[in-house]
């Protein structure tokens, strides 16, 4: 009994960090953080100079709360287009905007969603979060 108990407290503290971007969709007080990383490239063809670029570009911010997804990118980009799909029976909800930032409605029912959007200046990136 003293080895379960030690092995169920080890396999909980190992599982903490997949809590991490959850949120509890009753009493939700503060937007939720979704992290969104760049959409891998097939076989990227490498640049052929290795010239610095002297502009830095901002990442994309983007969080959900009360039901609505939000993305904030670098002011050179002028439209965001937008999906989040409920991986749970693959409902979509799309927004689209003529603006660095674009808020539009998704569901706030218990499930995982993907959230995927591409910018003006062809980037994509995607990224996931879980409302309890």
């Amino acid at each position: 009994m003293k080895n379960f108990s030690k092995k169920l407290l080890l396999i909980l503290v190992a599982l903490m960090p997949c809590f991490q971007t959850t949120v509890m969709a009753d009493g939700q007080t503060d937007p939720l953080d979704i992290p969104v990383g760049p959409k891998p490239v097939p076989n990227p063809v490498p640049p052929r100079s290795r010239a610095r670029s002297r502009n830095i570009e901002m990442s994309p911010i983007c969080s959900y709360y009360n039901g609505e997804v939000s993305i904030y990118v670098d002011s050179n980009i002028v439209s965001i287009s937008a999906t989040v799909i409920r991986l749970d029976d693959n409902m979509q909800w799309s927004g689209a905007g003529l603006s660095n930032t674009l808020t539009f409605a998704v569901s706030d029912d218990p499930g995982t969603y993907l959230l995927m959007f591409t910018l003006s200046d062809g980037k994509s990136y995607y990224g996931e979060y879980t409302l309890y």
